[in-house]
C-alpha cells in the first residue's frame, strides 16, 4: 500500500557510536506516545537495531539498503508502508557507504532517493565551537542532501549546550532541535555480533523506552521535528517490480519460520514476499516447541545466536527428528547463517563440548574469536535449489564468527559467493534442503520466493 504523503526524516550521524540508535528509539517511542502512526526503518543489513525500533514504534521496522537492492526497488519497498510518518535510522556516518567516492549504502544516498530531510546527530562531548565546523562540513558536503537540523548528544551542561548550539546555528543557519544530556544509564549493551537482541531483555527494554521518550519530549523540539518531516518532497509512483501483482496469490501453503532467542534475524521483506506469493507464515521455536506447527509445508530458519543455546537446541530431539523426517520426505527447508549451523552435524562450544543438531548437511560448526566473514555479497547457485536454478543470482550479506569444520572432501558446494574481487564456494544442499552462511534478500531476485512456495506446494500434494 502506498503512503498518501511522504512525511519523514532520516536520523543521520557524524560517525558510528554518536548515539543515533538510542535517539532514534526515543523519537520512535515519543512519536508513538503522541499518537503518530510512525514507521521505523533501518539503513543497511542490520538486524539488531530493527528489533529495538519495532518495539519502540509499535510497528515492524524494515531495512532499506541500496547496496543490495536497486534504487527503484528501495522506493517500492519504502512506498508499500502506509503510515503517517517514517523515521529512517542511518548507518555509520551520514556519507559512509560503498567507498570514498561511492555513496551507495549510505544514509545520505537514502535521503536523496526518498527525498527525506536529515536530522544530524552530533556527539558534543569534549567540543564546543568546533561543533560548528563539523556541522558546516556535513551541511555543505553534498548540496543534494537536505540537512535540515541537528540534535546534540552527550552534552555536559546547560552552558555547554548553549555554546555548541550557538556555534552550530551560526555556522549553518539551521536549527539545533535540542540536546540530550550525558547519561551513562542509557548506553546499550553489546556482544560479539553487535547489540544484545531485544528478545533477551524485552521487559527491561520496554520499561526504559518511555524514559527515552520523556528525554526526547523534554530536550528536543518535537513540534519542529514534525514540521521538518512534513516538508519531505512527494515521491513518484513506484514501479511494482518486486511485489508484482502478477505474483500475488491467495495463501496455498504454510511456511514455518523459526523465531526465538536462537533464531530471529530476518529481512521482513522476505516474509512479505512469501505472503505476497501465496504463503501463510507461521512461527515456531526450535528452543521450546516439541513439533512443527500443524500443516507445515516448508521451513525457513534465519540467523541468530544458536551458539548461545546449543544444549537446549540439541536436547529438543522430538523437533529435530520431525524436521529430519519431513525433509527426508521432500519438505523444503532454507536456512541461513545461524540456521545453517542448526542444519549441520552440530556445534562445538569454547570448551570443546559437542552438541549434535539436525545433521542434514555436512560439517561441524565452532565459534571463533574473530569475524570469519563480513560484508555484502552476490550468491550464484551452482546447482538447482529450492530457491532457484543453477546460474541464478541473488544479493545479500554475510556476518559470522563461526566456522565450519570436518567437511568431507567430496561434499559439493551449492553457491559461489562473490564478495568484492573474491569468490568463495560454500553452502550445501540435500534433497529440498539448502543452507549457507549468506543472508539473502529475496527482493534482489523475487522469483526465489515463488520457487520456494512452488516446492512447498509440491510437497503438500505429495503428502495428501
Amino acid at each position: 500500500m502506498q503512503k498518501s504523503l511522504n512525511q519523514g526524516i532520516v536520523i543521520g550521524g557524524t560517525h558510528s557510536g554518536c548515539g543515533k540508535t538510542t535517539i532514534t528509539m526515543g523519537l520512535n517511542r515519543a512519536l508513538k506516545n503522541r499518537g503518530v502512526d510512525v514507521q521505523p526503518w533501518k539503513a543497511g543489513p542490520d538486524y539488531i537495531d530493527p528489533g529495538f525500533h519495532s518495539i519502540a514504534a509499535g510497528r515492524i521496522c524494515r531495512n532499506l539498503d541500496t547496496m543490495i537492492l536497486g534504487d527503484e526497488v528501495v522506493r517500492e519497498i519504502y512506498s508499500r508502508q502506509n503510515c503517517e510518518l517514517s523515521v529512517v535510522e542511518g548507518v555509520m556516518g551520514l556519507f559512509d557507504g560503498a567507498g570514498g567516492r561511492d555513496e551507495r549504502g549510505s544514509a545520505a544516498h537514502l535521503s536523496k532517493l526518498l527525498k527525506l530531510p536529515v536530522i544530524l546527530v552530533i556527539d558534543a562531548r569534549s567540543m564546543a565551537r568546533s561543533a560548528g565546523a563539523i556541522a558546516l562540513g556535513y551541511d555543505r558536503f553534498d548540496p543534494d542532501v537536505n540537512v535540515a537540523g541537528f540534535i546534540l548528544n552527550r552534552v555536559g551542561s546547560t552552558r555547554h549546550y548553549a555554546m555548541v548550539k550557538e556555534a552550530v546555528e551560526d555556522a549553518t543557519g539551521k536549527p539545533v532541535l535540542g540536546a540530550i544530556p550525558r547519561d551513562n544509564t542509557i548506553e546499550m549493551p553489546e556482544r560479539h555480533l553487535g547489540l544484545v537482541p531485544v528478545w533477551e531483555k524485552e521487559e527491561e527494554f520496554s520499561k526504559s523506552l518511555d524514559y527515552l521518550a520523556s528525554l526526547m519530549e523534554e530536550h528536543i523540539d518535537m513540534d519542529l521535528l514534525l514540521t521538518i518531516a512534513s516538508q519531505a518532497e512527494a515521491l513518484p509512483e513506484p514501479v511494482h517490480s518486486v511485489f508484482n501483482p502478477a505474483l500475488a496469490a491467495a495463501p496455498s501453503v504454510r511456511i514455518a519460520v523459526a523465531k526465538d532467542a536462537a533464531f530471529h534475524f530476518y529481512y521482513e521483506d522476505n516474509l512479505d514476499l512469501f505472503r505476497h506469493c501465496g504463503a501463510e507464515v507461521v512461527y515456531f521455536s526450535p528452543l521450546a516447541d516439541a513439533s512443527l506447527p500443524e500443516g507445515t509445508d516448508a521451513v525457513y530458519i534465519g540467523g541468530g545466536y544458536p551458539e548461545l543455546h546449543p544444549r537446549t537446541l540439541s536436547e529438543n530431539r522430538s523437533l529435530i527428528e520431525e524436521i529430519r523426517s519431513c525433509c527426508n520426505s521432500g519438505m523444503p527447508l532454507f536456512a541461513e547463517c545461524g540456521g545453517f549451523m542448526y542444519l549441520t552435524e552440530g556445534i562445538a562450544d569454547e570448551k570443546d563440548r559437542f552438541y549434535r543438531l539436525l545433521s542434514l548437511l555436512p560439517g561441524q560448526t565452532r565459534l571463533g574469536n574473530k569475524v570469519r566473514a563480513l560484508g555484502y555479497c552476490e550468491a550464484v547457485f551452482r546447482k538447482d535449489t529450492v530457491l532457484g536454478s543453477k546460474g541464478e543470482t541473488a544479493r545479500g550479506h554475510v556476518f559470522h564468527w563461526a566456522g565450519l569444520e570436518a567437511v568431507p572432501e567430496e561434499a559439493e558446494k551449492a553457491l559461489d559467493v562473490r564478495k568484492g574481487d573474491d569468490t568463495i564456494r560454500e553452502g550445501f544442499t540435500w534433497k529440498n534442503v539448502l543452507g549457507s552462511w549468506v543472508h539473502l534478500h529475496f527482493a534482489s531476485n523475487p522469483p526465489m520466493a515463488a520457487a520456494f512456495i512452488a516446492s512447498a506446494a509440491r510437497y503438500r500434494r505429495n503428502c495428501v
